[in-house]
């Protein structure tokens, strides 16, 4: 039986795919583009993770391993590759081989789904209020804290790192008296904004939980959103902001 005629993929999905990988090659980290007088050309193919038109043995030897895509020529089961990490992963195909690019492709297209999910949820203007203060080195509140080490323990697991851990303690214990003195004034300005700030940032978080439960990977997307929805300078500020969120129970509950 003839093979099937491998596709062209168009402009858009050799765009995407490329971006997918931040335009280097997610095995061996070479750059897919190159440039060339005035021009940027292609260093890269496109692979099809389970293949395209499986010999026999092929068939055999993936048949009981995971498919991203029963279409193999959905973006799901395409990955954009250097021409010599292509090669390799094709010749010969093992299966330690397909299941490590399988594990790569989860990766980015779990990545991508958190980006998406960065562009989409919103965040009350008023938290600007609060991450202006931070940055400002405003840390003056009429309240002191005794955290309970106890108590952020038991919300935070091994699939945070230690060093993060423990400056969320830190950022808990100096500043959370102060970001809740700040949410009540916003309260008294525009009532409910500091409730509906409450509702978004346990919205985010359990749309983040829902596709991950690495509570390093969650942490980190809600620095980038909180930072990129306003569009604050201070990553800093932002893991401050974080931390509160955590020990008032809308995180890692």
């Amino acid at each position: 039986m003839a093979a099937s005629k491998r596709k062209n993929f168009s402009e858009n999905i050799n765009i995407a795919l490329v971006a997918e990988v931040n335009a280097r090659c997610p095995k061996c980290n070479k750059a897919l583009m190159y440039e060339k007088t005035t021009s940027l050309n292609k260093k890269y193919e496109l692979a099809h993770i389970y293949p395209f038109s499986p010999r026999a043995h092929e068939v055999t030897l993936l048949q009981n391993e995971v498919r991203l895509h029963q279409n193999p020529d959905h973006v799901d089961n395409l990955i954009a590759l250097c021409l010599e990490c292509h090669h390799i992963f094709d010749n010969p195909r093992t299966v330690e081989g397909y299941r490590e690019m399988v594990a790569i492709k989860k990766a980015l297209i779990e990545r991508t789904q958190q980006l998406k999910m960065i562009d989409d949820y919103q965040i009350e203007s008023d938290i600007i209020q609060v991450l202006q203060s931070l940055e400002a080195g405003d840390v003056s509140s009429d309240e002191e804290l005794s955290l309970d080490p106890k108590s952020l323990n038991e919300k935070i697991n091994k699939t945070m790192s230690p060093l993060t851990k423990s400056r969320i303690e830190q950022n808990v214990t100096g500043y959370f008296s102060l970001i809740r003195t700040k949410l009540s004034l916003i309260e008294k300005s525009t009532p409910n904004a500091a409730e509906r700030i409450s509702i978004q940032i346990k919205s985010f978080y359990l749309q983040q939980a829902k596709g991950s439960e690495n509570q390093q990977l969650i942490y980190r997307n809600i620095v980038a959103w909180l930072q990129s929805k306003t569009r604050s300078p201070s990553t800093e500020a932002c893991e401050i902001l974080t931390s509160f969120f955590i020990q008032n129970c809308e995180i890692f509950k």
